[in-house]
């Protein structure tokens, strides 16, 4: 009789080490001396449509519960911060990912930090925070402008409210014509046209181009991505394009403001109408 034999080899395979790096999702403590912790996003790469929308909003969650402070680790950025941030993450969920990323990289910095003598400050963190919003909305336009704005010129300050445009918006700037005020005690009284006998070009005023005249009703574009101001002689009409997205401001072309007052009749007091439409 023949037997067969059978050798079995028997092979002491070496493990793959666990990656180090990865965590499950949640809260770990980085430094156990100071319990200072960080929290861990999941792999949104590796879920489905439906489970990204649940693990967007926790994540988000999580992460606003560190920057309002309510962790009791050191952290707290600015309340209304946190509700810009909060505003341009809702409006687009899938910016958290990144947002969720980065911010675990920068919390594991600050960590990282503590555990050395005078370590573990979050000003590089903050920053970071803090120019969020314009950072995730760099080259976007949250809404064109298709309304009509109503408002009083203040003839005492300067520039006054911003108002968002788009690349491309058109609008129709006007200003009331029988609204009278003066910008020097014994000057002439003058509407948003400004004083005619007193053109400002070429000078240290803030409207100095062609067309400028003192105490006249101004306008500024400031661009969004580069904070290019472009200020323009607005009168009593004018019609603007935006070249790019950016704000709107206005106000008097003047150099001080602490003569400057309203007539009056009576009980009644002028105040400039100023009006901002969409143009059709």
């Amino acid at each position: 009789m023949r037997y067969l034999s059978v050798f079995v080899l028997l092979c002491a395979c070496a493990k793959k080490a666990p990656d180090a790096n990865k965590k499950i999702v949640g809260w770990h403590v980085e430094n156990a001396e100071t319990g200072f912790a960080c929290y861990y996003p999941p792999d949104f790469a590796a879920l489905g449509e439906g489970e990204k929308i649940a693990a967007r909003a926790a994540t988000l969650d999580e992460m606003k519960s560190q920057w309002l402070g309510k962790r009791g680790d050191g952290i707290s950025f600015d309340e209304s911060r946190v509700d810009d941030v909060e505003t341009v993450l809702l409006g687009s969920p899938e910016k958290i990912e990144k947002v969720a990323s980065d911010n675990l990289a920068r919390c594991l910095e600050v960590a990282k930090a503590s555990a050395t003598p005078g370590g573990g400050d979050a000003s590089a963190w903050q920053s970071w925070f803090t120019s969020l919003p314009s950072t995730l909305t760099a080259g976007e336009c949250v809404a064109h402008f298709d309304v009509q704005m109503f408002d009083y010129l203040e003839i005492g300050s300067g520039w006054q409210r911003d108002v968002s445009l788009c690349a491309g918006d058109k609008v129709i700037i006007t200003a009331s014509t029988n609204d009278m005020y003066l910008i020097t005690e014994n000057g002439p009284w003058i509407n948003a046209a400004g004083d005619p006998d007193q053109p400002t070009t070429s000078s240290d005023w803030p409207c100095n181009k062609e067309g400028c005249f003192a105490g006249m009703f101004i306008v500024r574009f400031t661009t969004q991505a580069s904070g290019v101001e472009t200020i323009y002689p607005a009168g009593l009409e004018m019609q603007f394009e935006a070249p790019e997205h950016g704000t709107l401001s206005y106000r008097i072309n003047d150099e001080t403001f602490f003569d400057n007052k309203y007539r009056q009749k009576g009980s009644l007091i002028d105040k400039t109408a100023i009006q901002i439409a969409a143009a059709e």
